[in-house]
């Protein structure tokens, strides 16, 4: 037997190197408030204080444009969720502040080139 899992709001894989939070969002929400809503989820995932102190302003959001240069769009705080262009059940990702003022560059851990190098040794 399969569980179906159902939502009523959209919701996203906010995906920051090999990490991926969960969100439920509205589609009238503000992208400000959904960066205060990952920064919460976060903090309270509790494995360590890398994000305690993180505040939402030190976080920037991208939606993947894979077929455009460059390849990520940055989200901006007053946009709606609906406004964003991201489907329902997609990836955002997200970067943060560094302590110098700069920003990290969006990654995400690409699982299919490191499965092509993995030996099963069958």
């Amino acid at each position: 037997m399969t569980a179906d899992i159902c939502t009523t709001k959209p919701y996203f894989r906010f995906k920051r190197g090999v990490l991926t939070v969960f969100l439920e969002t509205r589609a009238t929400e503000k992208i400000s408030a959904v960066k205060a809503h990952l920064v919460a989820a976060l903090q309270a995932q509790g494995e360590d204080d890398a994000f305690a102190e993180l505040d939402p302003a030190r976080v920037e959001l991208f939606a993947p444009q894979p077929d455009a240069e460059p390849q990520f769009r940055q989200l901006t705080s007053n946009q709606k969720v609906s406004e964003c262009g991201v489907n329902d059940c997609g990836e955002i990702f997200f970067v943060l502040q560094n302590d110098d003022g700069t920003w990290e560059e969006p990654c995400v851990a690409d699982y299919d080139a490191d499965a092509q190098e993995m030996d099963t040794g069958y």
